[in-house]
């Protein structure tokens, strides 16, 4: 994706191109996971051209065109931790929009947890917290989600069974797990999804965040092919599937270009766009604020949901 697919010249943007190791301190700064490819990098990018100061946690990977690269590695907490640690400015805004999608439940991260959730979730779910004082009052807090976490999208994805984080962080604790692994893999997601979603509702429940009048937002983008997040999927939903769903995109209700997607997200981070609701869904290219799944509603659950992940991380509740 071309920063002309998405409206930005060349030439506009590297006249603007950060290249100065001292930043002004007016410039507003914003803090980003997910942001070396798909739509992450195209926010990243729109961004940086509209003179705001971007610093990406990637791990081992090349940072857009003049952004800060600072090491993360999302599947392991004492990374986490050392990144949040580095982030030593006032930040407008935190956008944790990384995320794998893996075709079984088998791999675990160093701490123990499934893959899947232990990235999507719990390292962004400890982030958050972590990052949470350095964001001004009026900042703004985004964190990716998906409507696949809603079994009345109907996306054709397997909808989440469970918010319980016990039996996320091991699948196979599940009574009713699945047995077929790529299908195993598909759950963990839309799992890790919801998760992010009432992650979101209860940080922007929270005393502090309220009287910071701190804004958190959890984005579904939406069907966005082309984000290589099924890259390790079976050969035949890779190559046969994906580009069907390419070409079928124009007529597949709930379906966004690559340049949709990443304005979206460049637009809630910098406060362009807003909306009364903490779940914003990307529509045919514009902003919905939909209800989320009846789970992602339920405040019990939501509160659980905080007070198991702060353990898992290492945190007080």
């Amino acid at each position: 994706m071309t920063l002309a697919a998405v409206g930005i010249a060349s030439s506009e943007f590297e006249s603007r191109r950060f290249v100065s190791p001292e930043r002004s301190v007016l410039m507003s700064t914003i803090i980003m996971t997910g942001a070396t490819s798909g739509i992450g990098a195209i926010a990243a990018q729109l961004l940086q051209a509209a003179g705001k100061f971007v610093v990406v946690g990637a791990r081992g990977s090349v940072a857009p065109p003049g952004t800060e690269r600072r090491e993360l590695d999302l599947a392991n907490f004492a990374s986490v931790r050392r990144f949040a640690a580095s982030i030593d400015m006032p930040v407008d805004a935190v956008v944790l929009n990384a995320g794998v999608q893996r075709p079984n439940v088998d791999a675990r991260t160093p701490d123990g947890f499934e893959m899947t959730f232990g990235v999507n979730h719990l390292a962004h779910y400890l982030l958050a917290r972590l990052l949470l004082p350095r964001i001004v009052d009026g900042g703004r807090l985004i964190i990716t989600t998906s409507g696949t976490h809603d079994p009345a999208e109907k996306t054709g994805m397997p909808a989440p069974r469970t918010a319980f984080a016990s039996e996320l962080a091991d699948p196979s604790s599940h009574p009713d797990h699945d047995r077929r692994p790529f299908i195993a893999g598909l759950r963990a997601y839309t799992s890790s999804k919801l998760c992010n979603l009432m992650t979101a509702r209860s940080l922007a429940a929270d005393p502090e965040v309220v009287s910071r009048r701190i804004r958190v937002h959890a984005y579904d983008p939406g069907g966005v092919p082309g984000t290589g997040l099924s890259r390790d999927a079976p050969f035949v939903f890779r190559k046969i599937l994906l580009p069907l769903l390419t070409l079928l995109r124009p007529i597949i209700p709930g379906t966004n270009t690559l340049g949709q997607a990443g304005t979206a997200l460049a637009g809630l981070a910098d406060g362009s766009i807003t909306g009364a609701g903490v779940y914003m869904a990307l529509r045919k290219g514009k902003p919905t604020w939909p209800k989320p799944s009846l789970l992602a509603r339920d405040d019990q659950a939501c509160e659980q949901l905080w007070i198991d992940s702060a353990k898992m991380v290492g945190l007080a509740n």
